[in-house]
């Protein structure tokens, strides 16, 4: 009998147990819910541009081939948090990617960086892609084909995914990350897209958050875009303006206090390279120097194919004719490179195959005038890649300004002409090793992995070896102006 009631005991007790699962299990869903990827293209506002032309239609957002394209997203996530972006680089060789928030600090992470096919989040410690530990190398992006950047905020770490294959992962509590100043947005919790020199289609652009706290979407009253494709009602890929770049100094992209600086860019009328003239243009806009440009002649003024110009080809238009300059009215004078800046070199004997890099006798004088005007006033004169060999070729009292100088210049090659009697295309660095110059090894200033930051300062003379030196050009030339 005892053993009948022990069994009975236990089966109430089991029925119990079960009962008790099967009540508890009715309180909770099925399954776990999935996180919920919600749209930001919708809401994206082309007034919320920072940088670049930026055109919307009901399927996707383009940006324009911009120095520092870049627009803000309207969303300021709380918490873990996923964004993925969908995009085909149609133009261009530079960076597409996205600034994300982790805590209270903004970082981006970028693939296809700084001309040397990098990829990874910047800045960690201070350091970019091309120092810290998230460093992938051999990161190219391929124009016209679409990818898809996944990238994962924790609070602990970062993580990014192209065509969900991770990329970089750091583990990271937000305090030591800071947004590049080439990225610098208005505000400091807030999202954006990013795409340097690089007509760039965003496909889509979603948000999902992890820590499951809700999303809160800013959304526009703005008009739906029109049938053609952009805000104003221009044909999709029609620029805003006139094709020939902006005669007066555009305004930096973020505001600056205005120095009383102002600094001379001087292009060549004919293949200057784009990049070697917009980057230092923008730094020191940046940086609240006012820039003028000048030329041979004031007329339309056509870059280098493939330097950078942009789908509109970069076509720039001088604001003066070097015959018109002074030196007192400026603090300092900037040759950019490119082939056709040998029409200004005053003292080379020889001759190049392309007619228009020889320039005329007068402009040459008038650029060695000039050169001799800023250095007897005690202010900078400066070279970047080719246009070193425009300083190379000037005589103040008889000599090559660079005459026992140290400088940077470019390993690339020169045009080709007639060299010392002979047909020839040398090195770049061969016209000032030719005065007298003490030249830096390539790539050996600064960071050996990168001729980024190969720019040289020896007393009034700035030399930069090349078009991935421009940036640093720009940001040395206001920074010794500022002392």
């Amino acid at each position: 009998m005892s053993l009948f009631r022990g069994q009975q005991v236990q089966r109430v007790i089991v029925q119990m147990v079960l009962t008790a699962v099967l009540a508890f299990m009715s309180l909770k869903p099925s399954h776990a819910a999935e996180p919920k990827w919600e749209s930001l293209l919708p809401a994206v506002d082309t007034k919320q541009s920072v940088a670049g032309e930026w055109r919307k239609t009901d399927k996707s957002l383009t940006v324009n081939a911009a120095t520092g394209g870049r627009i803000v997203l309207p969303v300021t996530p709380r918490g873990e948090y996923d964004l993925r972006i969908s995009f085909t680089r149609k133009t261009g060789r530079h960076s597409v990617g996205a600034v994300v928030v982790q805590g209270d600090r903004q970082v981006a992470f970028e693939v296809d960086a700084w001309g040397m096919n990098l990829a990874g989040f910047q800045n960690i410690g201070g350091q970019s892609i091309r120092e810290n530990s998230t460093r992938r190398e051999n990161m190219r992006l391929e124009n016209g084909r679409r990818y898809t950047i996944t990238i994962e905020v924790r609070k602990d770490s970062l993580r990014s995914l192209l065509d969900d294959k991770e990329i970089a992962k750091v583990a990271t509590d937000g305090s030591d990350l800071s947004l590049s100043d080439l990225w610098r947005l208005p505000q400091p919790q807030q999202l954006a897209l990013l795409a340097w020199e690089s007509e760039t289609e965003f496909h889509s652009v979603e948000v999902c958050s992890v820590s499951g706290g809700p999303i809160a979407i800013a959304r526009t009253t703005t008009a739906p875009p029109t049938s053609t494709g952009t805000p104003s009602g221009r044909p999709a890929g029609t620029p805003s303006a006139s094709p020939t770049r902006p005669s007066t100094p555009t305004p930096p992209s973020s505001p600056t206090t205005a120095t009383g600086k102002r600094v001379l860019i001087v292009i060549a009328n004919g293949d200057f390279f784009y990049r070697e003239y917009a980057d230092p243009r923008a730094e020191l806009e940046r940086a609240g120097i006012r820039v003028t440009v000048a030329a041979g002649r004031k007329t339309p003024s056509r870059p280098h194919h493939g330097s950078g110009e942009g789908p509109d080809g970069g076509v720039v238009t001088p604001d003066v004719a070097l015959s018109e300059v002074k030196a007192r009215d400026f603090d300092a004078i900037l040759f950019s490179g490119g082939w056709g800046s040998s029409m200004y070199q005053y003292a080379f004997e020889g001759r190049y195959n392309n007619a228009s890099y020889n320039g005329d006798r007068a402009t040459k004088a008038e650029a060695n005038r000039l050169i001799n005007e800023f250095l007897a006033q005690d202010k900078y004169v400066c070279g970047l890649c080719n246009a070193v060999s425009v300083l190379a070729w000037a005589r103040v009292d008889g000599k090559s300004p660079l005459a026992g100088k140290r400088v940077c210049a470019p390993p690339r090659q020169a045009a080709a002409g007639i060299y010392n009697g002979r047909q020839a295309q040398p090195s770049c660095r061969w016209h000032p090793e030719q005065n007298g110059a003490i030249m830096s090894p390539p790539g050996a200033v600064g960071n050996p992995r990168t001729n980024a930051d190969d720019v040289l300062v020896d007393g009034k003379i700035i030399t930069g070896e090349d078009d991935p030196s421009a940036r640093e050009m720009g940001r040395r030339i206001a920074e010794v102006l500022s002392k």
